[in-house]
């Protein structure tokens, strides 16, 4: 919502939005050490290791009785040359050729690349390791492959080839061995427990990052500080959503729109209402007529649900009140309150009925409804009609508030049309479902059409435990850009 959302994220922020998605983090860390696991399990193949060490003399014969013919400081300066000349491919080619002989053909491919039916001296040097022993003139030797018979032969072989091509190449002294490579049954690789914790460190990190990246390109509208801060604008009311009652939702007789009628409402939702209650009669206090249009910036934000509980909360505080169905494009309050939409305000502002004939009472005391009516092929000719000033003006002097449920704004223009016969326009702004671009988008149409804008609801706020919002929406069709005259939805709580 707010531009300066991205450089303004505090700790706290990131501490609520990581406690938030809590869950979802550990469904990550489970896939990632699961797939860790069994990956490394079943397919990365298990290795063996052997090793040797030699030990390099320095020998140049007898020149006088002072002489030291095992001269370890001469032998260090030899060991990196020794070194040098047993990783050479001529060293390699020699070892590669014994192993070719000496195991099957199935262990040597499963282990080594070939070419021309010889093993690479590239895939030989990758299995085995040489290095020095510091301020010493040992040489340790070790080598890695999937058969601990091969790995020991390497060593082995290594080791009696090694005096061969170190005397051929430097001549002067030569490398033993006091010991033969041995074959370790025992894997050293994979490391399983290792391989795990690192699938679940990394699982942990992308999960972390992704709802990072989610969080800061997501433009949807989740703070009630930032939306009156962006448009100076009270937001008059926070309402959490109204869950079904589990034992209801696979009952199609149930009302699916849920309103304060229904017993099973939180009480805290209740208190929210009665709180914005109080807030629009303030904001109204200064104003002369006493009606006022309800939208949304689209479709799916829940301003028809949003208008009747407003409707029944002034109607249940003693006030006299009428809720018009001004969307006569998709309505829905007569099924919210259960009553006939035979005929309604089409009727009245298309001079086919008097208001009076088609304004009908609900359960609810002190509240009455003025259903949309049939569709007609004109609803924003008709609410821009004198015919509609002249009935709101009327009906001003009857009722001590009236409450209109218009269409989403950026959808169609219904809403905008009433903007000389209200007070203003409260428009409904679904958390975690509105998009910061397509509200500013309705709020400057708002102020185009110079129509009040009284304030903002933030609604379908779901809260966890922590006192942190998290978002929980459906979306659906709502049909204005399909033309006039479409069925009704069963699911179109707009």
């Amino acid at each position: 919502m707010d531009d300066s959302k991205s450089i303004e994220i505090s700790v706290k922020d990131l501490f609520q939005l990581y406690l938030s998605k809590l869950w979802l983090i550990g469904i990550a860390v489970v896939i990632g050490t699961g797939s860790a696991f069994g990956f490394t399990k079943i397919f990365v193949p298990l290795k063996y290791s052997s090793h040797i060490s030699m030990y390099v003399q320095s020998y140049t014969g007898v020149s006088n009785g002072n002489e030291n013919y095992n001269d370890i400081s001469k032998s260090k300066q030899l060991i990196n040359t020794y070194v040098q000349v047993l990783k050479d491919d001529a060293v390699m080619e020699s070892i590669a050729e014994s192993l070719l002989n000496e195991f099957d053909e199935s262990i040597i491919y499963e282990n080594f690349s070939m070419k021309d039916g010889e093993i690479t001296s590239t895939s030989l040097k990758s299995v085995i390791s040489i290095t020095t022993v510091e301020d010493t003139s040992a040489v340790n030797i070790s080598a890695t492959t999937q058969n601990a018979e091969l790995s020991a032969a390497i060593c082995n072989e290594l080791c009696r080839q090694a005096n061969n091509f170190t005397t051929k190449a430097i001549g002067v002294g030569e490398i033993k061995s006091i010991d033969t490579a041995k074959v370790y049954p025992d894997p050293v690789s994979p490391n399983i427990l290792k391989n795990t914790v690192i699938g679940a460190v990394v699982a942990f990190f992308i999960a972390a990052v992704l709802i990072f990246l989610i969080y800061i390109l997501d433009n949807t509208v989740k703070s009630a500080e930032s939306l009156s801060r962006e448009y100076e604008k009270a937001v008059v009311g926070e309402i959490n959503e109204i869950s079904e009652p589990n034992n209801k939702k696979n009952d199609s007789n149930i009302n699916e729109y849920i309103t304060l009628l229904n017993k099973d409402v939180p009480f805290q939702i209740v208190e929210s209402y009665k709180s914005m209650r109080t807030n629009i009669m303030f904001t109204l206090s200064t104003m002369d007529k006493k009606i006022f249009t309800i939208s949304s910036a689209n479709p799916g934000e829940g301003k028809s649900t949003t208008a009747a509980n407003i409707a029944i909360t002034f109607s249940q505080n003693g006030q006299k009140v009428l809720l018009i169905d001004a969307d006569m494009r998709k309505p829905v309050q007569h099924k919210i309150f259960s009553i006939k939409n035979h005929i309604g305000l089409s009727s009245v502002l298309s001079k086919m009925k008097k208001v009076q004939e088609c304004i009908q009472k609900t359960e609810v005391k002190n509240l009455s409804i003025l259903p949309s009516g049939p569709i007609p092929p004109n609803p924003s000719e008709l609410l821009a009609s004198d015919q509609a000033e002249t009935i709101l003006s009327e009906l001003s002097y009857k009722y001590d508030l009236i409450i209109i449920d218009t269409p989403p704004i950026n959808m169609v223009s219904d809403a905008l049309n009433l903007s000389q016969s209200v007070a203003g326009i409260l428009t409904v702004v679904r958390y975690g479902c509105t998009a910061a671009d397509d509200l500013k988008n309705a709020v400057g149409r708002i102020e185009l059409a110079k129509m009040e804008l009284l304030g903002f609801i933030l609604n379908y706020i779901k809260t966890k435990h922590d006192g942190t919002y998290y978002s929980h929406y459906k979306k659906y069709g709502y049909g204005y850009e399909y033309g006039y005259g479409k069925s009704e939805k069963k699911n179109d709580d707009d």
